[in-house]
């Protein structure tokens, strides 16, 4: 993905995402003497990561100058051969008329978006991608109430664990342990073949064996048969 960041205009808010940056990237941002300087961590991130990376400082300042600069970038890269999917990471609705010239009046249609951020940028281009899906992921909504539940809920499985197996050969892998108990649809049948999965039949059987006898982990109302 190509990314033309309009600095001046979105600061270091605009750099969120950057640590999802990878080689297949080419960033540049776009800045003036107006807005210089941004935090260690976004230069740190975006020049390790490998993408091909640009900066282009303004020479003269001007109404919409910088924005001339970005679109005149653009036409210039396009121009020289990238068809990917590119980025204009600004608030200024006055980029959308670009998107709409490249879109729909470009001999050539080209897959352009405007963000407000960079990992706005990346969900917008829902490229089928495993940094996509795990943006999608981190952005979902969650009830609090639920979700503090679940997590004490953990905290508690895992106190009982590490006194169920304190001791054992397996004290060290009871995080491994809780993995295969928690979650939806785990019934007795799926944990007893998960764990010879994972452990073998032996060792499998053993914590199989010890998971099935305590009686703190069985749902409440239930009784061993």
């Amino acid at each position: 993905m190509l990314f033309l960041i309009d600095y001046e205009n979105v600061g270091n808010a605009g750099m969120k995402g950057c640590e999802y940056l990878d080689a297949r990237d080419h960033v540049i941002i776009f800045y003036s003497e107006a807005r210089k300087n941004v935090e260690r961590r976004v230069m740190e991130a975006i020049s390790s990561c490998g993408c091909v990376f640009e900066v282009c400082k303004l020479c003269q300042a001007g109404k919409n100058a910088l924005d001339f600069y970005i679109v005149s970038r653009l036409g210039e890269l396009i121009g020289g051969g990238y068809d990917g999917s590119a980025v204009i990471v600004s608030q200024d609705g006055g980029f959308r008329a670009v998107r709409d010239y490249w879109e729909k009046r470009a001999k050539h249609r080209r897959r352009m978006y405007l963000a407000p951020s960079i990992e706005d940028g990346i969900v917008t281009c829902d490229e089928k991608n495993a940094r996509t899906s795990e943006l999608k992921r981190l952005r979902e909504t969650l009830n609090i109430g639920g979700y503090y539940c679940l997590y004490t809920e953990k905290i508690r499985i895992r106190s009982i664990l590490e006194k169920l197996f304190e001791g054992t050969e397996y004290e060290d892998v009871t995080d491994e342990i809780q993995s295969l108990i928690q979650g939806k649809e785990k019934t007795p049948k799926i944990i007893y073949l998960g764990s010879l999965h994972r452990f073998g039949r032996k060792h499998g059987l053993e914590i199989y064996q010890k998971l099935r006898e305590c009686e703190e982990l069985r749902p409440k109302g239930t009784a061993e048969k």
